[in-house]
């Protein structure tokens, strides 16, 4: 651990720094935006109790490291089931900086009107990436309270295809996206390697049964492993900080 830098506010600028230019290489390379997923975990690789109970798991300082994620980051994608489980606001509130544009993949519209998510003024728009299978009556109601519906292709399982997601954003200039969760959105970003950076808090604690955020259901060869090409780790509080790029 003493041989781990701690997270001070000059790592914190030299990250952003470094994003920064990693993020304008990417778009200005493909027209895509530079992807971040972020997660914390125990030491056994667990994010949630049995009941979805995640919220006991990062230390304050890191808490406080995730918002500030959130502030240089154009935009923070989560999927409908994180909303309908934790009813996030999406929002910066334990640092200074601005408010990302909320993403929320939900390819049938079961977003409840009232989430948090879709409530209070903020400075950009709430985009929810649906499909043809969402119900005309739900959009109108969803843009009423302000939101933006952006149809997507779907994908064989019916669900919104991201990657046709992504080139949307970028034909938006949306140059970067921070993803939260849940599970099933951050594997479907690493099963499909749509993905540059992974940001992992990783929390001294065992939990022991469990649920886990990376539970890739498509084997994966032994040749052709999801790796990295450049590591950084970080005291924060008394978590770790691992940040990774990826290597494709």
């Amino acid at each position: 651990m003493k041989n781990i830098p701690i997270l001070t506010e000059d790592a914190i600028l030299k990250l952003e720094k470094s994003l920064g230019r990693f993020i304008q290489a990417k778009h200005r390379k493909t027209g895509l935006p530079f992807v971040t997923l972020k997660f914390a975990q125990t030491l056994d690789g667990k994010n949630a109790t049995l009941t979805g109970d995640s919220k006991w798991i990062s230390s304050p300082d890191s808490l406080r490291f995730a918002h500030r994620m959130r502030s240089i980051h154009d935009a923070i994608l989560v999927g409908v089931g994180t909303i309908i489980q934790d009813d996030p606001q999406l929002t910066v509130r334990l640092v200074e900086g601005k408010n990302p544009i909320k993403i929320i993949v939900d390819s049938q519209l079961r977003t409840p009107i009232n989430s948090k998510a879709l409530q209070g003024k903020t400075e950009h728009s709430t985009i929810f990436a649906t499909t043809s299978l969402c119900d005309a009556k739900k959009i109108k109601r969803y843009e009423s309270q302000g939101a933006e519906i952006l149809i997507i292709k779907k994908s064989i399982s019916n669900q919104v295809d991201l990657p046709n997601l992504l080139h949307e954003l970028g034909k938006r200039n949306i140059r970067s996206v921070l993803v939260e969760g849940g599970a099933k959105i951050i594997n479907s970003f690493l099963e499909k390697r749509l993905f540059d950076q992974l940001m992992v808090v990783i929390a001294p604690k065992i939990l022991g049964r469990g649920m886990s955020y990376i539970d890739i259901s498509t084997p994966i060869r032994a040749n052709n492993l999801i790796s990295f090409s450049s590591f950084k780790y970080f005291r924060s509080g008394d978590d770790i900080i691992l940040s990774a790029l990826a290597q494709m």
